[in-house]
């Protein structure tokens, strides 16, 4: 099962935010998420008079935002309202929460053909290792036609990981871009056949795009595989506004060298001119199996518990071990140790208890294993 537990929503209420607003709902309603609405106030309002009309005033907006996505069935609490820089309170409360995404607005459009970032999204979208979704003011919300461009690093494969869950969940088309720069006379003195060379760099290209997607699922999936030669960051804005794509999800660091981009400072070029809304990702997903959330949290207290262990904290030790087997109520290891560590403390009826609810544990999974086998055999 795939989720998208959390979503921040850091809003600016002089500068209109309810395309913001409108995002966050559409993705929490269809991966029932949380919304975290948040402001930061400036550092350099230090008057406590001055400090308490400003929160009252901001307090107020922000409740109105909250009943927006209560009436729309998502769950929201109370909005957090912070005090100093805000790239530095957004990622702070971000990690604090544990949060999926960071929605953010990219300026009030008013007609004009490029969007205004502003300096505090561009920072972030550089700072970030949680995805950032950048939204495009004055229009409606859409996710029917995805572009992904990619150049094989490790952030372009979590940009289509995550570019291939939502063309599913919303039925979008996705084009998945790869763009080759060609290679010019590096020096005049060089005799070298250039024509040559970029064919041959073209179907290298054309190689390692056709064992790159290999690695992901495509079934079921309206996508296209374009490869085009050219200036990257020309070629993405081009190509979004030919085939009119509504979101762009890419990575924000990539590769260097002749045959690669560098998308890192590809995406802030594409970014500062793009005429649709866009998702930054850098080395998380925003979409995550509930599975590899369950491993990670069962790897983080099995950890803390077997150092309590080892350091005669044994209270908290079988707190650890007890959290783990709530995650997974079939853990081993954890069960095994609640037996070791129970045992250490002389309570041995529940040593034998774990022991007990163990061994019967393994019985049963290896039951099951031989069952499955000689189903597999008479089938």
């Amino acid at each position: 099962m795939k989720k998208l537990k959390k979503i921040l929503v850091p809003v600016d209420i002089y500068a209109g935010y309810k395309e913001q607003i409108d995002t966050a709902i559409k993705i929490a309603r269809s991966y029932n998420s949380e919304i975290i609405i948040m402001y930061v106030i400036s550092e350099e309002i230090s008057h406590s008079e001055t400090k308490e009309i400003v929160f009252n005033a901001i307090s107020a907006s922000l409740n109105e935002a909250r009943d927006t996505v209560k009436k729309m069935g998502v769950i929201t609490n109370k909005p957090i309202i912070e005090y100093g820089q805000p790239v530095d309170e957004i990622l702070k409360l971000a990690v604090q929460e544990d949060v999926n995404l960071i929605v953010m607005g990219v300026g009030n459009r008013k007609g004009k053909e490029k969007l205004k970032l502003g300096t505090n999204v561009e920072k972030l979208i550089r700072h970030s290792d949680i995805p950032v979704w950048g939204v495009k003011p004055d229009e409606e919300v859409k996710i029917t036609n995805i572009l992904c461009p990619v150049d094989f690093s490790d952030p372009s494969r979590h940009a289509l990981k995550n570019a291939i869950l939502f063309s599913k969940q919303f039925e979008a088309s996705l084009r998945i871009l790869g763009v080759v720069e060609p290679i010019s006379s590096l020096s005049p003195r060089l005799k070298v056949d250039w024509e040559k060379e970029n064919v041959f760099l073209l179907k290298q290209f054309e190689k390692e795009m056709e064992d790159f997607v290999k690695g992901f699922d495509l079934n079921e999936l309206n996508y296209k595989i374009d490869i085009q030669t050219g200036t990257i960051d020309k070629k993405i804005l081009h190509t979004i506004k030919e085939y009119k794509h509504d979101l762009l999800i890419m990575g924000t660091t990539g590769r260097s060298g002749l045959r690669r981009v560098l998308m890192g400072s590809v995406a802030e070029k594409v970014i500062r001119e793009i005429p649709c809304s866009f998702i930054t990702v850098q080395s998380q997903d925003i979409i995550q199996s509930r599975f590899d959330t369950e491993v990670k949290d069962l790897e983080y207290h099995f950890k803390n518990a077997n150092e309590s262990l080892e350091k005669g904290l044994h209270k908290k030790a079988i707190s650890q071990y007890q959290i783990c087997t709530q995650i997974n109520n079939m853990y081993i290891p954890a069960i095994y140790k609640l037996a070791v560590v129970h045992e250490k403390i002389g309570n041995s009826a529940k040593a034998n208890y774990y022991d007990d609810m163990a061994r019967k544990l393994i019985a049963r999974l290896w039951d099951e294993k031989i069952d499955q086998e000689i189903r597999k055999y008479y089938a």
